[in-house]
Formats: structure tokens, C-alpha cells, sequence
């Protein structure tokens, strides 16, 4: 695993268009395309160095930066300092933590939503703690999430992709409030709509055919 202090460049997702993920070792920065054009940034990572910036350049203004839960804000102050005119944005559950540990202003995606291209939604999982965001994009036979801390992807060399998600082992504890809650929700959503891939803020890219039952299988045993 690269021992990089910097991102990597941001690279496509495989069957997903206008999605590109970026990673310091273990961490991950997405990037989804707006129907206006511009970029919003899910999860900010530390460590914005040339050639992050560089790739970003090639895919669109950032516009957006969306810290997708009131613990993931490290990388915050530095992105905003890059692109000062992009909108801090996140859930309106995350907002008063995020502005007290930051000093940075947020506008909830609730006050002033994303500009999503078609095929694309916002998702706020219920049962969680943490103002957690979910983004989702459907293709005729692909879903693709990207998560915070819900789940992640085993510990892999930049760029892998695995079968199966993992349960980070945090979760648990910081991030659920209400189990049945959150495993009546997600039980909902999958059924509405699995995923076939899963872009996670921790470890590798996950993608395979039992993605969605997977998921449900390891919150069932909290």
C-alpha cells in the first residue's frame, strides 16, 4: 500500500459515468460530476498535492465540498483554501459538530440541494449518529453507493477492487443510534435498489454480485 502523504490522482470507476476515486493509502476522496458541470468532492482527504490537483483540473471546477459526516472533516480547511469559492455542504445532522471542530460555515444539503446529473440521488441513512450521507448512482444494471464509515473494503493496493465489504470495526459504536432502526431502513433500500458497488471512504473499491446482501449480513449480526 502506498505510503504516500499525498492523493493519488483521481481515476474513473469502472461502468460508472462521471465518478472518479482518489486514495492516500487507506483513505478515499470521490469525485461525482453535476449536472451544472462542476465537481463535488465527497470526503475531502488531507494531503491535496500536484498530481490530485492536476487530475482534478482534467475533470471540472470543484464546486462542492461535502463532508459526508461530522467526523470526516481533516481534510476540510486545506481543500477550502484550494478551491475557496466551492460550497462547504453537508447533512443538517452534521452541520453543528462540523462548524465547531472546524471554524468552517456549512450549508445542509437540506437548505440547498445538490445539483445532481440524472441517475444520480442523495441518500441519509436512518439509525445513525453521525449525519451520515450516502451517494447513489443507477445505471439499467449497475448501482453504485458511496459510504463514509457504514462500510468499507479491506486494507488493499491503491486501485484494487474486492468481492465482498467489510463492517468498519468503529461503526458500530460511534456511528449507530438506533439499530432496528437503521436495519429496517437499509432492508428498505435494498430492496427498492441493491448495490453492485461500493465506493467506501475506508479500504478498497468493493463490486460483485452479492454486494447488497452482504451489506445486510453484516449489519444484522451488530
Amino acid at each position: 500500500m502506498s505510503k504516500s502523504k499525498d492523493l493519488s490522482a483521481f481515476t474513473p470507476v469502472a461502468g460508472f459515468e462521471g465518478i472518479y476515486t482518489a486514495q492516500k493509502g487507506n483513505l478515499r476522496c470521490t469525485a461525482v460530476k453535476l449536472a451544472t458541470g462542476g465537481v463535488c468532492l465527497y470526503s475531502p482527504v488531507l494531503g491535496l498535492g500536484p498530481v490530485a490537483m492536476e487530475s482534478l483540473g482534467k475533470i471540472g471546477k470543484v464546486t462542492h465540498l461535502l463532508a459526508p459526516n461530522h467526523y470526516h472533516h481533516k481534510g476540510l480547511g486545506e481543500f477550502h483554501t484550494a478551491f475557496p469559492e466551492a460550497i462547504l455542504c453537508c447533512s443538517a445532522a452534521a452541520k453543528p459538530r462540523l462548524e465547531k471542530q472546524t471554524s468552517l460555515s456549512f450549508t445542509s444539503l437540506e437548505e440547498v440541494p445538490l445539483p445532481l446529473a440524472g441517475g444520480w440521488d442523495v441518500l441519509e441513512p436512518k439509525g445513525l449518529k453521525t449525519g451520515e450521507i450516502w451517494m447513489q448512482s443507477s445505471t439499467t444494471d449497475s448501482t453504485l453507493w458511496i459510504v463514509t464509515d457504514a462500510f468499507c473494503g479491506a486494507k488493499a493496493p491503491i486501485g484494487a477492487v474486492v468481492e465482498h465489504p467489510e463492517l468498519l470495526g468503529t461503526f458500530p459504536k460511534f456511528g449507530v443510534k438506533d439499530r432496528a432502526e437503521y436495519l429496517a431502513w437499509l432492508t428498505q433500500t435494498l430492496q427498492n435498489k441493491a448495490p453492485t458497488t461500493i465506493a467506501p471512504c475506508h479500504g478498497a473499491l468493493v463490486s460483485g454480485a452479492n454486494v447488497g446482501a452482504d451489506a445486510l449480513e453484516l449489519i444484522s449480526q451488530i
